[in-house]
């Protein structure tokens, strides 16, 4: 497996960068000693090194790819059926899409921050599937061959507006409602990875992808019959059992077995 990241320097040099990431994972997302080798371009179209890099202790890491898309998933884990927040569902048919906006996206360790009216908000954790060539009409057996890689995502969701707004834009795309990162691996096998949620540091999600309903190639394939999907787009597959409120003051981790840990702190928002 290989791991992807975008950067910045502590020192604020050199602006933002993606690199590839020489380390290894260790229990509980623990990184060791780890190097950031910075890449030329993006990685999408291959693997350029630049020749450069820095030890991942001198650079803050970012959202790990800026999508033109945000897609996402509901209902795609049988144990949330029974655990809805807005009530028991039966299993979907098909699918169920939604967008999420791309200016709701920040990374590691930026701040979830609740908007002033909003009343009650819930993390979702999820594994995120990042596309890596465009990707139009295709099949499930040809998905895996337009799938980059994983990374951790926290679908971010108020649930008055939820179940009250004609659509999902200010429930689930308000800003920072987007968690993503730390980073992208590419070669992980994404049918059985483990996913946990932690709000302040109790677990109170816990499954693997080989439960979910839709199985990732074929979200992808299904996606991809109606949204061209293009390199660095993403989808969350979706969100297992029973998800948490969260307020300011709180801190939300979410670890997808070899990517690591997602960190976010909860903040007022203004």
């Amino acid at each position: 497996m290989t791991a992807y990241v975008r950067y910045v320097a502590r020192d604020g040099g050199d602006g933002v960068r993606w690199g590839v990431i020489e380390d290894e994972v260790v229990a509980d997302g623990v990184v060791e000693d780890g190097r950031v080798e910075e890449l030329a371009a993006p990685p999408f179209e291959g693997e350029v090194r630049a020749g450069r890099g820095l030890p991942i202790d001198q650079v803050r890491l970012l959202a790990p790819t800026t999508p033109s898309k945000v897609i996402a998933v509901g209902l795609n884990y049988r144990s949330h059926l029974d655990n809805s927040p807005i009530g028991r569902r039966e299993a979907p048919p098909e699918p169920g899409l939604f967008a999420k906006l791309p200016s709701s996206i920040i990374g590691p360790d930026a701040p979830i921050r609740i908007p002033p009216d909003a009343e009650v908000v819930h993390a979702e954790g999820e594994v995120v599937v990042v596309i890596g060539r465009r990707a139009r009409n295709v099949s499930p057996g040809e998905a895996g061959d337009y799938i980059f890689g994983v990374t951790a995502g926290n679908d971010v969701s108020e649930r008055v507006w939820q179940r009250g707004d004609l659509q999902w834009l200010r429930a689930k795309g308000s800003d920072s409602f987007g968690p993503l990162g730390p980073r992208i691996v590419a070669g992980a096998d994404w049918s059985d990875l483990r996913l946990r949620t932690r709000l302040n540091g109790r677990v109170v999600q816990d499954a693997r992808t080989r439960d979910l309903i839709f199985s990732i190639p074929e979200i992808v394939a299904y996606t991809s019959r109606y949204v061209t999907l293009l390199p660095g787009d993403v989808i969350y597959t979706g969100t297992p059992g029973k998800t948490a409120a969260i307020s300011p003051g709180d801190r939300v981790e979410v670890e997808v077995e070899g990517v690591g840990v997602l960190a976010n702190p909860v903040e007022a928002g203004l």
